[in-house]
């Protein structure tokens, strides 16, 4: 029953914030709307504010006309840097490397500074000796998948070629891998732990207690300035956003039972209540160097050691952060 009542009012509200979105975007008639094409990388709920933002009317109130579709996070940057697609939302494992060797991309601002991924294995497997030998689901090599399982290995004291690694996917493939026992243990980010918790799976760490730069927006660099006042507009869209999910609890949770097919009421408020407590989302939309450096530093002791040498500020650009704080 708490179910059922809990779609009639997603229903209703859809309903609410659609009509308050054409209504305010009446501010903007007359004007030339300007297309943006954003991806992102992974239905979880770090991709909250570009959702938050199309059910609000956000990016219409700023008179953009904007495009939201769905990569797979191993080719994200590769559409960046094609032009396929204007914007990527995607976490900073996934453009050091490709900035390391040589894709002109950067952050123009950041939407989640905190790690949030644990690992969780079948539930007879109580420690992580018992991982050994066995099968571990990872995403492709340099994606913020892999970066986690490496992350959470590490932490049980092992590494990668101590167990089987096989690459399935994002979070969102990992979890039915793990379902099915294709995979004897993953790294999982909400809601889909908070999934694994219920059904109990085993919890073996988490990786909460890392630095982190998880989700920003992210584009071609000789795009920044050309098109600065697109960007403007679409970091004032994102900031709405970012504080709609403090303030608007029941919005933040019908945008993600909405993209990330979640509709179980307690993890969604597992899930609502892990980001809020401390903090995920930024308020002021700025990219974290504690955040870059430490991924930094996690990848030159393992698979790229000239990320010792670069500087957290080679991998974003604070001009339309600047413009936004005036």
């Amino acid at each position: 029953m708490a179910r059922f009542a809990f779609v009639i009012w997603s229903t209703a509200w859809l309903l609410f914030v659609s009509a308050f979105g054409d209504a305010q975007s009446a501010e903007r008639r007359g004007e030339q709307a300007q297309t943006v094409r954003i991806a992102y990388v992974a239905p979880v709920t770090t991709m909250a504010p570009i959702w938050i933002a199309a059910e609000t009317g956000a990016y219409q109130r700023e008179g953009l006309d904007a495009r939201i579709v769905y990569i797979e996070a191993k080719i994200g940057i590769a559409a960046l840097v094609a032009g396929e697609v204007d914007a990527v939302v995607i976490s900073a494992p996934s453009v050091i490397p490709a900035v390391l060797s040589g894709a002109r991309v950067a952050f123009i601002a950041g939407l989640h500074s905190k790690m949030i991924f644990s690992f969780h294995a079948q539930p007879d497997i109580r420690s992580p000796a018992q991982l050994r030998g066995k099968i571990v689901g990872i995403n492709r090599p340099g994606t913020p998948g892999d970066y986690a399982a490496r992350v959470a290995l590490a932490k049980m004291g092992l590494k990668l070629a101590d167990v089987q690694p096989l690459p399935l996917g994002g979070t969102e493939l990992l979890w039915p891998a793990l379902q099915s026992r294709q995979v004897a243990g993953a790294a999982l980010a909400p809601p889909f732990s908070f999934s694994a918790d219920t059904a109990r799976y085993s919890r073996l760490v988490d990786t909460y207690d890392r630095p982190y730069q998880n989700t920003g927006v992210v584009v071609q660099r000789d795009q920044i300035r050309p098109r600065a006042d697109t960007w403007l507009r679409l970091l004032r869209a994102l900031r709405q956003a970012n504080l709609r999910w403090y303030e608007d609890p029941k919005l933040a949770m019908f945008v993600m039972m909405k993209y990330t097919k979640q509709s179980d009421p307690e993890v969604l408020q597992k899930t609502y209540d892990f980001e809020t407590n401390p903090p995920g989302f930024t308020k002021d939309l700025k990219v974290s160097d504690a955040g870059v450096q430490g991924i930094m530093d996690f990848l030159a002791s393992t698979v790229r050691p000239e990320a010792a040498k670069a500087s957290p500020k080679d991998f974003y650009d604070t001009t339309i952060l600047d413009r936004l704080a005036k």
